[in-house]
């Protein structure tokens, strides 16, 4: 008698079972379901619709994070730019200050050789002329005897005006300059002149005929080839040194005044120059 009603209650199961692994019929058209059916041909195209523009946000969504990406490396270039931006204005900015102080400083010593040639001419009125010095050596020199010349004059021989005419000037220089830092001044005075004459580099040798002079303390004459190299060429490798030899020449010349301004000078345009240094 049991199995019969087994049976029976399967029977009467399998028919809830079957409906409950059918779809809803409720659930049919629609398209907010995860998977919709029984949908309209409308319905269909509503669908795809959503699911293009679902496709289309998510693409947006990574063309967003990738510029953001983008704007975060841009943000750091244009830090980066803002920094050398900077930079170059601060390098302009020493640039100009240091083409300032340098014109001022040229200003200066230009300020100071205009007073040279007015110092000159109260110079020569105070002291011997250089043309009449010489006048005056070559009188003291003939009067001398032959006994009383010194070893050293003994030993210069001053070359006759045709031998040096014959030389070119190269080479006549050459000769010069060997001589002068031999100490052998006479000679090297005779070869510079010649020089002079045919204005050959006439502002350094100029300097060296006034470096010549202050060794042998003929400070005036010494103060006039300096002023006559300066104003030939004012930017010498050699113009600290005939700055501060033309403030010692008028020191030694008792114009105090006259050699602190070249000392000024000096110290002013040329303040790392080893005779700037020598100046207390």
């Amino acid at each position: 008698m049991k199995k019969p009603i087994s049976i029976s209650l399967m029977a009467l199961l399998l028919p809830v079972v079957a409906l409950s692994n059918e779809p809803s019929a409720f659930s049919a058209g629609d398209i907010n379901s995860p998977n919709p059916y029984g949908l309209t041909t409308g319905e269909k195209k509503i669908l795809q619709s959503n699911q293009k523009v679902s496709e289309v946000k998510a693409e947006l969504g990574s063309v967003t994070e990738q510029l953001e990406g983008m704007r975060s490396v841009i943000d750091g270039y244009n830090t980066k730019i803002a920094k050398m931006d900077d930079r170059m204005r601060k390098l302009e900015e020493y640039v100009e200050e240091n083409r300032k102080i340098q014109e001022e400083n040229q200003e200066k010593v230009k300020a100071v050789l205009s007073e040279l040639g007015s110092l000159i001419d109260s110079i020569n009125k105070n002291y011997v002329p250089k043309a009449q010095f010489d006048k005056l050596a070559t009188e003291l020199k003939s009067s001398k005897t032959s006994t009383t010349t010194s070893k050293n004059d003994e030993k210069v021989k001053t070359p006759a005006p045709k031998e040096l005419s014959s030389k070119d000037s190269a080479t006549l220089m050459k000769e010069a300059d060997e001589l002068f830092m031999k100490a052998s001044y006479t000679e090297a005075q005779v070869r510079y002149d010649e020089l002079l004459k045919r204005n050959y580099k006439p502002a350094k040798i100029n300097f060296t005929l006034g470096e010549i002079a202050y060794t042998q303390k003929s400070y005036s004459s010494a103060i006039e080839y300096y002023k006559s190299s300066i104003a030939l060429f004012d930017k010498a490798a050699y113009t600290p040194t005939l700055l501060f030899h033309t403030g010692a020449s008028f020191d030694k010349l008792g114009k105090k005044k006259e050699a602190q301004n070249f000392y000024k000078a000096l110290k002013e345009g040329y303040p790392d120059s080893p005779e700037a240094k020598k100046i207390k």
